[in-house]
């Protein structure tokens, strides 16, 4: 009676066991599914970033990357390549000898901010001497000038302290361009205008001029010298005494102070040089040109009356009254914060007249002689 019942629930247990297995299969099959569509999911995922990472360095590669002087006046990297360029040219006749056993020499550094003082200052020596166009021709003085100024410039924006124009210790340096620079005539277009790659800006961007330092306010006041009071040669610029130089003031030229009609009478200060009188005569020449430096309103930093304001106050109070060389040497072991930056030992003709041969290539002060002559 009771056998039916036991069939019964036999059968019902074993309907729940078969149903159970089947829901386990289909969830096990479910799973599989969902990780395949997940697997799917982030390989179509991982191939767009992939694809979208390929296209964005396309573009990258097409789009030209900023040159790191865009925005500067002094296109220092054409100095940077050229120094490359000289490198691996010698490094490659280093290699050859080397290989004949006629020379052991290391190979030159590639990159210039490896290097140490030294060694900067020696292949710098070298590399005015040797360096040439990419096609073999040779550079013309004023664009060699040109490079090693960029190189300068290159050296400061990347942390480097030295100065290779107006350190003392890069004298070898200066010595050999000096020698490159000296007898260099300017050419002249057919308007009768002189061509030169140097101008003002590249001074002021490369640090030459200003007062960064005792050699570096020496320099600018030997280069506005040159280009406002028409010293050319040596010999007038060691002429030059404090008595001949003076600070002045005037009245300007009537302005405008707004879109009305009110005007305003300005005072501005000037430097005058009073030429050397003669040493024969003493007497000054009547007839003698008289010339001026005007203050620089727009830029102090850049003002000729107060870079010269700023020269005085750097020098012994002993000189400043006497009719002694205007030019005088820096104090070696003088710093930034020194109250005197300069001896009252006159500078010497050579450093005097690597700076004024630098400067006679400026084409601003080319500009200002020229109409000087045309005045006359």
């Amino acid at each position: 009676m009771y056998f039916p019942r036991v069939i019964l629930t036999t059968c019902l247990i074993e309907v729940y066991f078969l149903s159970s297995e089947t829901r386990s299969r289909r969830a096990a099959k479910q799973a599989r599914v969902s990780a395949e569509e997940t697997y799917a999911a982030i390989d179509s995922i991982t191939a767009y970033s992939l694809a979208a990472a390929a296209a964005k360095a396309a573009v990258e590669a097409e789009t030209p990357k900023e040159r790191p002087d865009a925005n500067h006046h002094l296109k220092f990297t054409y100095g940077v390549n050229a120094w490359k360029h000289w490198v691996v040219q010698k490094n490659a006749e280093l290699e050859k000898d080397r290989q004949l056993g006629t020379s052991y020499f290391k190979p030159f550094e590639t990159d210039i901010l490896k290097l140490r003082a030294d060694e900067l200052n020696f292949t710098l020596s070298m590399f005015v001497r040797e360096v040439k166009k990419p096609n073999g021709e040779p550079y013309a003085p004023d664009s060699i000038l040109y490079l090693t100024l960029g190189i300068q410039e290159y050296l400061a924006e990347n942390g480097r302290i030295e100065n290779i124009f107006m350190d003392f210790y890069f004298e070898p340096f200066t010595t050999t361009l000096h020698e490159i620079v000296k007898d260099f005539k300017l050419p002249v277009n057919e308007l009768g205008y002189f061509v030169t790659r140097i101008e003002e800006e590249h001074l002021w961007e490369a640090k030459q001029l200003g007062a960064h330092s005792p050699q570096v306010l020496l320099n600018t006041l030997v280069y506005f010298n040159t280009k406002f009071f028409m010293l050319k040669t040596p010999e007038q610029h060691q002429r030059l005494a404090f008595s001949n130089v003076v600070k002045n003031w005037k009245k300007s030229e009537l302005q405008f102070s707004n879109r009305f009609l009110s005007l305003d009478m300005q005072k501005i200060n000037y430097l005058r040089y009073n030429p050397p009188s003669n040493s024969n005569t003493r007497r000054s020449n009547p007839h003698q040109k008289v010339y001026e430096a005007l203050e620089n309103l727009e830029n102090p930093l850049r003002c000729p009356v107060k870079l010269y304001e700023f020269y005085l106050s750097k020098c012994p109070e002993n000189v400043k009254t006497k009719n002694l060389p205007y030019y005088l040497s820096p104090e070696k072991s003088c710093v930034p914060d020194s109250p005197v930056w300069y001896s009252a030992t006159p500078l010497p003709e050579l450093p005097l007249d690597k700076m004024l041969q630098r400067g006679l290539m400026v084409r601003e002060v080319q500009e200002h002689m020229l109409a000087d002559q045309v005045m006359q």
